[in-house]
C-alpha cells in the first residue's frame, strides 16, 4: 500500500488526495473522486469523500476505524485530516469498479453518537469537558486546554438525555469557551481556548495576496480570490438578572457593553435566569452575551486556495479591511477538490482583534419541563431526617447511577412547601432516607433542581386508600404515628389529633370510633395517660349550656350569670336574717364582686356552670383554697357526709345561723367539747336551757367566781367562800344538815388536752441575764439547748445580748435551759404575779434577793424587802 501511494505521489503536475486506513490493506487501491472537508469552531471536522475501488469492500474493514485523509500539493506540503470513519456507503457498482462514499470525522465527533444522563458535582467547566472526553477514550495528548479565565467550581451540573457533544457544546457556550481541531504528529487534537491570543498566528507573519483574476492557482501561488463583508446591527449592551436562594437578600443584576465607542449598535436585551450566583457572575454573564453578538457583528466570507487555512488561524491579506486591521480569524472553512477540479476552499471569518464566542442559543439548551423521581439519601439510613442547617435534603436521582459516597449523591436541595415565610414560618414534614422525592427544575434548567413533592410507591403505600373505608379520610401522619385525621364519612364526621407518647394523648372531635371503626361516643374527648394542663391567662369558662350550631359569642354566659345572681339574692336574704339575729352575716359583697368579675371574665378567673348537676369525685382528697373568700350557696340543702373527721378552723370567727328549724349537734360516741380559750362564752335560750349528764357528773368550775341567780336569789362561790342570798326565804329540804371541817375542791384545766394543740403560738423573749450586776456574766458564744416539757425546742449559741427569741405555745408552763458548761436553769411561765406585783416586776428586771446566813431561810417578806433595798441602791432616783 505504501509503495502504491508513493508511486501515485511521484506523478507530477497535480494534487494528490489519499485516504489511509491503518490495518486495512485494500485501502491502498482506493481512488479519490472528490471530497468536501468542513471545519467549524466548536465542532468536529467532517470530511466527505467519494472513492472508487476495483473490488467490493467489507464494512468491517472500514466502518468505525481510524483513518487519515490527506491533501498533497506539488511542493510536497500535506494537509491531513485525522479521525475515524463514521459512515461507509456503497453508492454505485459497475463491472469495472465500485463507488463508495466515506465520511471521516475527527475524534471529537465520537461525542455525537452517545446520549447520556450524568451528574457532575463540585467541578469546573473544563473538568467536565475533560471527564466527558475521557469517557470516550480521548486521551490527554488528544486535547489541549489554552484557557485564560479562572473558571468557577459548579456545585451541581446535570446532563439530562443529551448527546455528549450537545452537552459539551452547551457548556462551552455558557462558559465562553470555543474549540477547534488541529493536526499533530499523533493525529487530531481538540484545542479549547477562550481568548484572542489563543488563535493560530503564522510565524513568521504571512501576507496572503488578494487576487480576483483566475489562473494564479495554476502557477502554484496561494491567494484569496474573493472576500465579502457582511455587517449587521447588534445590541448596544446586554442586561442580565437572576435570583439565588442562597443569597436571597437581593436579585443580582448587571449590564455590559464591550464596544462603548461603536455607534452602530442599538438596544439592550434583558435576559433573566442566567444562573449566576453573585454580582461578579452577573457582570460576566452580561459581558459574555455582548461579546458573543459583537463577534458576529462583522462577518467575512471568502474563497481561496490556501491549503493551510483552518479554524482559529489568522489570515492577513494585502488589502485593507477597515474592521480587521489585524487580519481575520477563520471560524469556518470548507475544503473541496476532485479529480477534475483543483483544490479550493470557502471560509467565514471575523476580525482577529475580537474574542470569538460560540453563539449562545438558549433555545437549543436542555430543558426539563416535567419532573424527575429521586430518593432521599443519608450517610447510613438515618432514623430521622438528614438535613443541613437550611433544611435542605440530599437526593439521588433515579436516573443517576454514578458512584457517589453515601450522603453526597447531590448538593443539598431545598424543599418546596405549600407555604414558607419569614421568621421560620411555614410547613415542613421531614423526609426520611429512601423516600421518593419529586424533583422539578426552576426555569426548566437542569442545573436548578428543587424538591417539589413526594410520592408513595409499591414499597411505601399511601396512607389513604380504599382499605377499611379509608377513602373518606384526610390524613397527616408522621413516622412516629403522630397524626391528624379528618373523617368526612356522612354522619360520622370527626377529627382526631393524636400522639403515641404518654399512652396515646389524643384530642377527638365529633363522631368517635376505635381502631376497628366501632362507635365510642360523640362530641369531643381530650385524653392522655400522662399529665394534663389547661391554662388560659385571661380566664376559663367551662359550661354545659349549649349553643347549637356554634352560635353566640365565645364568652356568652347569660344563663351562668343568671344563676350567680339568683344565688347572690338568696345569700343576701339569709345574711339579712343572720344580722337581725345578731349572728355573723355572709360576706355578700365578696360574692357580688366575684359575680361582676365573672361576667365577661373581666379578670383571669375560672368559671364553671351547668343547668344540671356538677360533681367532683376523687380517689384521695379534694382541696378548695382561696386567698380571699369561698362562697357556697344552695337553693335547698348542703349535705356533708364524712367517715372520720369534720374540722372547721377560722382565723377570726365562726358563725352558725339557722333561720327556721334550729341547730343540732350530736356525737353518737366520744365527748363533745366547747371552749372559749381566751374569752367569754354565752349559752342563751329564749325558753328553757337544759344541761344534763345521763350517766355521769355535771361539773361547773370557775377560777374566780361562780354565781347562780334567778329572781334575785343567788348563790355566790368566791375566794373559797359560799354566799347565799335572796329577797325572800331560803328553804332547805333535807333530812339532816351536817357541818364538818373545812375542805376545798380544785378542777384544773387539762392543758394537755388534744383540743389545745392547735392553738396559735405567740412571740416570747427569755432574758438570760441574772441581774443588772451580772449582765455580762453570760459570755457570748456559749452553746445552749432549750427544752419545753422535756422536748427540745431550740438550740444554738448565745450572742452578746443574751436574749432568746422563741415561739411560745400557751400550754407550755415551764422551760429548761441547759448550757454547754453544765449549768442549767428552770424558767417557769406564769400568767400573773404571785403575791406582791411590784416585787414580781423587780424580780423580772433581774433584781435579786440576798440570802441570809447559812442555815437560815428567807421568807417572802424578806425577799420583797431585799429586792426593794437593792433596787434603791442601784437606782436611787426611782420609786418602787
Amino acid at each position: 500500500m505504501a509503495d502504491l501511494q508513493d508511486a501515485l505521489r511521484a506523478i507530477t503536475g497535480r494534487q494528490a488526495y489519499f485516504l489511509d486506513v491503518p490495518g486495512t490493506d485494500s485501502a491502498a487501491a482506493l481512488s479519490v473522486v472528490s471530497f468536501t472537508a468542513i471545519e467549524k469552531m466548536g465542532a468536529p471536522t467532517e470530511v466527505r469523500i467519494e472513492l472508487t475501488h476495483p473490488q467490493q469492500l467489507a464494512r468491517a474493514d472500514y466502518l468505525n476505524l481510524d483513518a487519515v485523509f490527506g491533501i498533497e500539493n506539488d511542493d510536497g506540503t500535506v494537509r491531513k485530516f485525522s479521525g475515524f470513519i463514521e459512515r461507509f456507503s456503497t453508492i454505485r457498482t459497475t463491472k469495472d469498479y465500485v463507488k463508495y462514499e466515506v465520511v471521516v470525522k475527527s475524534h471529537f465527533g465520537r461525542l455525537q453518537a452517545v446520549t447520556d444522563t450524568h451528574v457532575y458535582q463540585r467541578v469546573t467547566t473544563p473538568q467536565i469537558l475533560m471527564a466527558v472526553l475521557r469517557r470516550h477514550g480521548i486521551r490527554d495528548h488528544q486535547t489541549s486546554f489554552r484557557l485564560r479565565r479562572q473558571y468557577p467550581v459548579h456545585l451541581w451540573r446535570f446532563q439530562h438525555q443529551m448527546t455528549d457533544f450537545d452537552y459539551v457544546h452547551m457548556l462551552m457556550e455558557k462558559a465562553g469557551i470555543y474549540c477547534f481541531i488541529v493536526e499533530t504528529e499523533y493525529g487530531d487534537q481538540i484545542v479549547f481556548a477562550d481568548d484572542i491570543d489563543h488563535y493560530l498566528y503564522d510565524d513568521p507573519q504571512r501576507i496572503v495576496p488578494y487576487r480576483e483574476a483566475a489562473g494564479l492557482e495554476a502557477g502554484g501561488v496561494e491567494a484569496v480570490t474573493k472576500i465579502e463583508t457582511h455587517t449587521t446591527t447588534v445590541p448596544q449592551s446586554f442586561m442580565v438578572a437572576d435570583y439565588n436562594p442562597e443569597s436571597a437578600w437581593e436579585r443580582f443584576r448587571d449590564s455590559a457593553n464591550v464596544a462603548p465607542q461603536d455607534p452602530t449598535t442599538y438596544g439592550q436585551p434583558y435576559v433573566y435566569g442566567t444562573h449566576h450566583l453573585d454580582q461578579a457572575g452577573a457582570r460576566w454573564e452580561a459581558q459574555l452575551r455582548h461579546e458573543a453578538v459583537i463577534a458576529r457583528q462583522v462577518i467575512y466570507e471568502g474563497e481561496s486556495n490556501v491549503l493551510a487555512l483552518q479554524c482559529a488561524s489568522v489570515l492577513e491579506t494585502d488589502i485593507v479591511l477597515p474592521d480587521a486591521p489585524k487580519g481575520m480569524v477563520i471560524t469556518e472553512v470548507t475544503h473541496s477538490g476532485a479529480r477534475d477540479a483543483s483544490y479550493s476552499n470557502s471560509y467565514k471569518a471575523i476580525p482577529a482583534d475580537r474574542r470569538f464566542r460560540l453563539p449562545l442559543e438558549p433555545d437549543k439548551w436542555a430543558r426539563i419541563s416535567g419532573t424527575l423521581s429521586a430518593r432521599i439519601c443519608s450517610p447510613d439510613k438515618y432514623t430521622y431526617g438528614y438535613l443541613n442547617a437550611a433544611g435542605y435534603y440530599i437526593v439521588r436521582l433515579d436516573a443517576d447511577f454514578g458512584n457517589w459516597p453515601k450522603g453526597a449523591e447531590s448538593v443539598p436541595l431545598r424543599l418546596a412547601k405549600p407555604f414558607a415565610g419569614k421568621l421560620q414560618t411555614g410547613m415542613h414534614f421531614v423526609a426520611l432516607d429512601n423516600d421518593e422525592a419529586v424533583i422539578a427544575f426552576r426555569d426548566g434548567d437542569p442545573d436548578k433542581p428543587e424538591i417539589t413533592a413526594f410520592h408513595h410507591h409499591s414499597q411505601a403505600r399511601d396512607l389513604v386508600t380504599n382499605d377499611r373505608r379509608w377513602l373518606s379520610r384526610n390524613m397527616i401522619r408522621t413516622q412516629a404515628n403522630n397524626k391528624l385525621r379528618m373523617e368526612d364519612w356522612a354522619g360520622q364526621e370527626g377529627i382526631k389529633l393524636s400522639t403515641e407518647h404518654s399512652g396515646k394523648s389524643q384530642l377527638n372531635l365529633g363522631y368517635l370510633v376505635n381502631s376497628k371503626l366501632e362507635y365510642r361516643g360523640e362530641g369531643y374527648e381530650l385524653r392522655s395517660s400522662g399529665w394534663g394542663a389547661l391554662r388560659a391567662g385571661k380566664g376559663i369558662m367551662v359550661t354545659t349550656y349549649d349553643r347549637p350550631g356554634a352560635s353566640g359569642k365565645q364568652l356568652d354566659m347569660q344563663e351562668t350569670i343568671a344563676q350567680l345572681e339568683s344565688a347572690l339574692e338568696l345569700a343576701k336574704a339569709l345574711a339579712a336574717s343572720a344580722s337581725s339575729a345578731k349572728a355573723e352575716p355572709a360576706d355578700t359583697a365578696a360574692q357580688q364582686q366575684m359575680k361582676e368579675d365573672f361576667d365577661g371574665l373581666k379578670k383571669p378567673g375560672l368559671l364553671m356552670s351547668t343547668p344540671a348537676s356538677a360533681g367532683i369525685v376523687a380517689g384521695d382528697g379534694v382541696q378548695f383554697a382561696a386567698q380571699e373568700s369561698i362562697s357556697t350557696v344552695a337553693g335547698k340543702n348542703a349535705d356533708w357526709s364524712v367517715t372520720k373527721r369534720f374540722t372547721v378552723a377560722a382565723g377570726d370567727k365562726i358563725s352558725l345561723f339557722a333561720q327556721k328549724l334550729g341547730v343540732k349537734i350530736f356525737a353518737a360516741k366520744g365527748p363533745v367539747e366547747i371552749q372559749a380559750q381566751s374569752d367569754a362564752m354565752s349559752l342563751i335560750a329564749a325558753q328553757d336551757l337544759t344541761m344534763a349528764s345521763v350517766n355521769g357528773t355535771v361539773r361547773i368550775s370557775a377560777k374566780k367566781e361562780l354565781i347562780l341567780e334567778s329572781g334575785g336569789a343567788f348563790i355566790q362561790l368566791k375566794d373559797g367562800s359560799i354566799t347565799l342570798g335572796g329577797p325572800l326565804d331560803l328553804f332547805i329540804k333535807t333530812i339532816t344538815v351536817q357541818k364538818k371541817g373545812k375542805a376545798s375542791l380544785n378542777m384544773p384545766l387539762d392543758l394537755n388536752h388534744p383540743s389545745l394543740a392547735g392553738l396559735p403560738t405567740v412571740p416570747f423573749t427569755v432574758n438570760t441575764a441574772g441581774s443588772p450586776a451580772t449582765r455580762a456574766a453570760m459570755s457570748a458564744g456559749m452553746p445552749y439547748k432549750l427544752f419545753a416539757g422535756g422536748a427540745l425546742v431550740k438550740q444554738g449559741v448565745f450572742d452578746e445580748t443574751g436574749l432568746l427569741q422563741i415561739d411560745h405555745h400557751p400550754t407550755t408552763q415551764e422551760y429548761s435551759l441547759k448550757l454547754a458548761n453544765g449549768v442549767s436553769y428552770t424558767i417557769p411561765v406564769a400568767e400573773e404575779y404571785r403575791g406582791n406585783a411590784d416585787n414580781g416586776a423587780l424580780a423580772n428586771q433581774g433584781i435579786p434577793f440576798h440570802q441570809g446566813r447559812p442555815g437560815t431561810a428567807a421568807g417572802a417578806v424578806d425577799r420583797a424587802e431585799h429586792r426593794t433595798s437593792y433596787n434603791k441602791l442601784l437606782n436611787p432616783d426611782t420609786d418602787v
